[in-house]
């Protein structure tokens, strides 16, 4: 959870007794400085600020025994009862409820935004917004604080629905380089939360099998370069909750295989529900796709989403169904295609995301040897490397078995796909992103003539509009 991986951050940074690791390059005027500020502070009866700045400056400067004589003192200190510490482990053990009266009773001996900043972060974890703000607010006008008090103030504003605010405030957090890749990618994040945007996408690759053809036998396989382009609104009138409106436009076209071109358009509508840790929504979806510049298929959606979180885990359930009409020569294929999908996902370390699903579809066409019954388990790994920049790896396997035999192929198919993927994206600037991408599938099946294996590498820049 992200709130647990910044807590640590908190917790480790003031704990006197965690040993002091030196800073990639060492600054004595820097360390000067903090070690003046902890000398006050620590007059004042502010411990908790005292101790951050004291290991800023050993951190800054190895030399500095001073800094490193006050953190051993504070160090003995707090083996004695002292609410702050007793604070401090009680929130480590998770008891929240424990460590806020702790917190509480520490900010009755001294006015000290660290343990408002920890006070305040307990109240988030627990669902408690209205208690856990002005605690953070006071964090805020601390210089030590700051950073991460903007951090959970941003969260409070995400989670409220203010996503302008959101975005504003994770900007200035990431200054803090223990945070900035979390608080960077949450602000892109927030940012596409907004009443609306308009994302710009460009991109070229190459396709190995465009035909899908199989290994060693006609027809021949032809491999291509390909270039695409697609334009996304969403209009948003009453924030992430409510209803919505998205249009979207795509073009895929290939170098030289022109008869694989695919363009078409999306527009879709949708109400959406936010609860604090409970999310929901209701859609509608109508499709048109042309195929080598002629129509191809249209289609009507109809979609539910539900997701919630629970402890460490995010979990959510989707169904949809698709009502499609295939244009002439294509007609057979025609018909309802029922699909839905269970999942989780939940923190790896302080910047990684797992997410499991698995999925399953029925696609009944208007004749029967086209009409199967699809399932299968996905794996998807993010990661944020470092601030603006993501990395994506997901696996797939899909098994699918057709109804009935057919009678021409002499064989009632069966398929397995195994679908893999990459993707790199680098936030350029607040509004441009550059992606690369790598997929690929292995398609095996009873009937030889439907096994296939190809890779699609991509490069490409997204530009978005938004609040």
């Amino acid at each position: 959870m992200i709130a647990a991986f910044v807590a640590s951050v908190v917790l480790g940074a003031a704990d006197p007794c965690v040993p002091v690791e030196p800073a990639a390059a060492a600054d004595p005027v820097a360390a000067a400085t903090y070690r003046a500020v902890a000398e006050t502070e620590a007059a004042k009866g502010s411990p908790g600020t005292a101790i951050l700045a004291y290991r800023n400056a050993a951190a800054l400067d190895p030399r500095d025994r001073a800094s490193r004589r006050a953190l051993e003192g504070y160090c003995s200190e707090g083996r004695r009862a002292d609410p702050f510490q007793d604070g401090m482990a009680k929130m480590d053990a998770g008891d929240l409820r424990g460590a806020i009266a702790d917190f509480r009773a520490a900010r009755g001996r001294s006015d000290d935004p660290s343990v408002a900043l920890l006070e305040g972060i307990c109240h988030y974890e627990l669902g408690e917004d209205r208690d856990a703000e002005p605690l953070l607010v006071a964090a805020e006008r601390s210089p030590e604080d700051s950073h991460l008090a903007k951090f959970y103030l941003g969260l409070l504003a995400l989670r409220d629905g203010s996503a302008s605010r959101a975005a504003s405030l994770f900007d200035a957090a990431s200054a803090s380089p223990g945070i900035s890749p979390l608080a960077s990618d949450l602000a892109r994040l927030a940012r596409s939360e907004g009443r609306w945007a308009l994302t710009l996408a460009a991109g070229s690759g190459w396709d190995s099998n465009v035909n899908l053809a199989p290994p060693g036998a006609p027809p021949a396989r032809e491999a291509d370069g390909l270039y695409a382009f697609s334009a996304t609104g969403l209009l948003r009138p009453w924030g992430s909750e409510g209803p919505y409106l998205r249009a979207q436009g795509l073009l895929n076209r290939q170098f030289q295989l022109g008869a694989y071109d695919v363009a078409g358009g999306d527009l879709a509508s949708g109400w959406q529900l936010r609860g604090e840790r409970w999310s929901g929504l209701a859609e509608y979806d109508f499709s048109y796709r042309t195929f080598g510049g002629s129509p191809f298929l249209s289609s009507h959606r109809l979609l539910a989403s539900a997701w919630a979180v629970v402890g460490d885990f995010t979990l959510g359930a989707t169904y949809f169904a698709r009502f499609e009409s295939y244009a002439d020569g294509f007609s057979p294929f025609s018909g309802t295609v029922q699909a839905g999908e269970v999942r989780t996902s939940f923190g790896l370390g302080a910047r990684a995301r797992l997410a499991l699903a698995y999925s399953f579809a029925r696609d009944a066409a208007q004749r029967s040897i086209l009409s199967y019954l699809e399932h299968g388990p996905r794996a998807e790994l993010r990661i944020v490397m470092a601030r603006g920049v993501r990395l994506g790896v997901d696996v797939a396997a899909t098994f699918r078995g057709y109804d009935v035999f057919d009678t021409t192929l002499g064989a009632q198919r069966a398929d397995t796909y195994l679908d893999s993927g990459a993707l790199a994206e680098w936030d350029l600037s607040r509004a441009w992103t550059a992606q690369l991408g790598l997929r690929g599938r292995y398609a095996l099946s009873n009937v030889p003539g439907f096994e296939y294996a190809k890779v699609v590498p991509m490069a490409g820049l997204l530009y978005t509009f938004s609040p």
